[in-house]
């Protein structure tokens, strides 16, 4: 029987868990803008372990000293009989988890239903402790702090305003001091005087005996021992949170952890604001706007104030969460009466069906959690792989195909590391370098008289391609190699027929024009309002043809991935399912990736009026999960890139091939011959 009980309570924790890590993660995605949220995994997946470790040993000690502090005021407030340290414990674990769950501390109301509800300590008791508690919690901070101003005189780098937030504590301590002794029981004195019946004369009972309790309490001679442990307790916490935020921020913002003071003040802050009677759930949004805030006041850039402060709040929420749920089992199965050997009560009927969807629930939710977290993309760029085996000579033999072309191929390539545009020029195959830069370019498109590349660069040195939003697009002068930015906050640049202008996307959901002239900017499409289509879906790879006054785009969001055609009567019709929709040179056709046989990917020609569309392409050979296709200026070469099975776009080992259109679906000629991730290519011919 108590092996049954073990293995339910490891189950309940497993399932438990499982719904925690889910919150977590959705969490994240409901709290951090989506521009951001791709950023945010990849700090969290960067953190230190280390220093999540000492996180933890500091959760436990400040556990530990709280623990200490509620035992030794219970044994001096009348409480009855006083749990063991560690059930108490226990309790103080389950505590520090509800405290942060309900805004403005009413998480602290668990503390006294466990303790009166599970070991019949009285209530009065209860909340004399906690309000004893908070108090020293104040005091305690207002002399770490004094601490700090101490320390700042000593190095010369006072900081005044310090001095107004510690009389702030101060005084609000004594506020609160002067309220729970002398005015507290003068209420209560005039309360009596009056009629009270019901739930108001319990109420003024239960304040009466708190009174009595916080009295008690204070003529016992434990002042300096609380003071003491307070002061534990308030070092071990933000030891802790110092820890973590350098474990958080080092791997990616080394710069912010240089004043401890900062960092110190903006945990205090982060802390005032999740004590806020502001409706959050575990405080998400109110704790980062509270260190964000005073980070930002103490010269932190914006976005490294609230990705640190968001990422430091999601990993300590994991810990403390995780210890709070096994402190809140462990306190279920303690306080709960045993069984007899061999009977199954409706109550453990009960306990084992609630238990078993509490598991299936928990996996099911962070399954679905995950894979929201994969669409993502990778958080982390792929390696820059190597040249491929006995490759090389073959790349050099004559090929029928390229010794009749004259022009160039160029890509994107993380070869040289990060990704890079590099040009193969035809029929020589040369291949050259053409950018150089620690942050990410891609989606190179060659101008119509072939002297200048569009493409987009990320914001920061790594971006997935999935992350439609922290992108620019910068000018490739190719005759001198000189690069401009063109415009911020874009991405998918692509060229007008003439050349005068580059149409890019921009937040996801606008296609915007861009005049080369005056740089003024014009939104021609927007989903949700020109564009009659929802709001939240993205707008991926749009393509304008000039001709027919049409716009191609994909759609994504959730479920499938769906391509379309908007003309000049703005009516929005369906191609079909697939991706990577684009306009033929002389605008006689579209072409995009769809699945064909075997779901395999393969390129599908569409005709614009009807909209039906044929097999036009599919890889032959172990190359053949097919994406990026672009036809030549001259529209009778395509190129495109294809892997041997990996999906990623800018992770996966494609190499880049060309197609003469109409010829045999065998007739291909491969360009690159390189490991790394290598995609989409654009080709220009004289």
């Amino acid at each position: 029987m108590m092996f049954k009980q073990h293995v339910l309570k490891v189950l309940l924790s497993l399932g438990v868990s499982f719904l925690l890590l889910a919150l977590l993660l959705k969490g994240l995605s409901s709290s951090a803008e989506e521009a951001v949220r791709p950023r945010l995994l990849s700090i969290l997946l960067d953190t230190t372990l280390l220093y999540v470790g000492l996180y933890l040993l500091s959760s436990f000690a400040q556990t530990f000293f709280r623990t200490l502090r509620y035992q030794l005021i219970l044994q001096h407030s009348n409480s009855g009989e006083v749990p063991g340290l560690w059930h108490l414990f226990m309790v103080t674990l389950s505590r520090n988890m509800f405290v942060d769950m309900l805004p403005a501390r009413l998480g602290e109301l668990s503390y006294i239903a466990m303790l009166n509800r599970g070991f019949q300590v009285r209530a009065n008791a209860c909340l004399s402790s906690l309000a004893i508690s908070f108090i020293f919690d104040l005091l305690a901070l207002a002399l770490l702090l004094m601490g700090l101003m101490a320390w700042q005189i000593l190095v010369a780098d006072l900081r005044p305003w310090l001095f107004g937030v510690i009389l702030m504590i101060l005084l609000i301590s004594s506020i609160l001091l002067v309220f729970l002794f002398p005015v507290l029981q003068r209420l209560i004195t005039t309360l009596n005087t009056w009629s009270l019946k019901g739930w108001l004369a319990r109420a003024v009972q239960l304040l009466q005996e708190t009174s009595a309790s916080l009295d008690q309490a204070r003529q016992a001679g434990i002042v300096q021992r609380v003071l003491t442990l307070s002061l534990a307790v308030r070092f071990f916490k933000y030891l802790g949170l110092y820890l973590l935020f350098l474990g958080v921020v080092l791997p990616s913002f080394p710069e912010v952890t240089q004043d401890f003071a900062t960092v110190f003040i903006a945990l205090v802050s982060a802390e005032a604001g999740s004590a806020l009677p502001i409706p959050t759930f575990m405080s998400f949004g109110t704790y980062e706007a509270g260190g964000a805030l005073a980070l930002v006041a103490l010269g932190v850039a914006r976005a490294v104030s609230v990705l640190g402060m968001l990422a430091l709040h999601i990993w300590s929420q994991a810990v403390d969460y995780s210890l709070g749920i096994i402190a809140l089992i462990f306190f279920i199965f303690t306080v709960s009466k045993p069984q007899k050997i061999g009977v199954r009560t409706r109550k453990q009927q009960i306990a084992l069906c609630f238990t078993g969807l509490i598991v299936v629930a928990g996996v099911a939710l962070f399954g679905l959690q995950m894979r929201e977290v994969g669409k993502m993309g990778a958080f982390r760029p792929p390696k820059s792989g190597e040249p491929v085996a006995n490759m090389e000579m073959l790349a050099q033999e004559a090929d029928p195909i390229l010794s009749e072309l004259r022009g160039f191929v160029i890509w994107s390539s993380n070869r040289f590391g990060s990704h890079d545009l590099i040009m193969l020029t035809l029929p020589d195959r040369q291949l050259s370098r053409l950018t150089s830069d620690s942050h990410t370019d891609y989606f190179p498109r060659i101008s119509p008289d072939g002297t200048k590349v569009v493409f987009a660069r990320s914001q920061e040195p790594w971006v997935s391609q999935r992350n439609k939003y922290a992108w620019n697009t910068w000018l490739l002068d190719l005759p001198t190699g000189a690069t401009r930015l063109l415009a911020e906050n874009a991405n998918v640049p692509t060229w007008s027929a003439d050349g005068k202008k580059v149409y890019f996307q921009r937040q996801a959901n606008q296609f915007v024009e861009h005049v080369l002239a005056t740089g003024k900017e014009t939104i021609l499409f927007e989903t949700g309002k020109n564009l009659p289509i929802d709001a939240s879906l993205y707008l991926e790879t749009p393509s304008w043809n000039e001709a027919r006054q049409s716009l191609a785009f994909t759609t994504r969001r959730l479920g499938p991935v769906f391509t379309y055609v908007v003309g000049p009567d703005k009516k929005v019709r369906e191609v079909n399912e697939g991706c990577q929709i684009n306009w033929a040179p002389d605008s006689s056709f579209l072409y995009h990736v769809g699945h064909g046989p075997g779901r395999r990917n393969v390129f599908y020609k569409i005709d614009p009026e009807t909209l039906e569309r044929e097999l036009w392409f599919q890889a032959p050979g172990e190359y053949s999960h097919q994406y990026f296709p672009k036809i030549s200026n001259t529209g009778d070469i395509m190129v495109y890139g294809a892997s041997a099975g990996g999906h990623e776009h800018d992770t996966a080992d494609y190499e880049i091939f060309l197609w003469p259109i109409g010829s045999p679906m065998s007739k291909v000629s491969r360009l690159s011959f390189h490991t790394s991730n290598d995609n989409w290519p654009d080709i220009f011919l004289y």
